[in-house]
């Protein structure tokens, strides 16, 4: 029972956390890196990679990209 309780607010810690917003992919690179690596498997096994956590990751990348390219025509 001491281990139940133990663990029962590390449970709903990591639940809390939740899915990650654009803003924090476009922060974290390596988070970013992982999700889409994710996806990608998904996409590979034929499992529906359309989940919020998928579509983040790729509004991030867009993010990132158009930043990079305002960048690089100095707008």
């Amino acid at each position: 029972m001491k281990k139940f309780i133990l663990i029962l607010p590390l449970v709903f810690g990591l639940a809390a956390c939740g899915t990650p917003s654009v803003e924090d992919l476009v922060d974290d690179p390596e988070l970013l890196s992982e999700i889409l690596a994710e996806c990608t498997t998904k996409l590979m096994k034929g499992e529906d990679a359309k989940t919020e956590e998928c579509m983040n990751a790729t509004e991030a990348q867009k993010q990132i990209l158009n930043n990079v390219m305002k960048g690089l025509l100095g707008n």
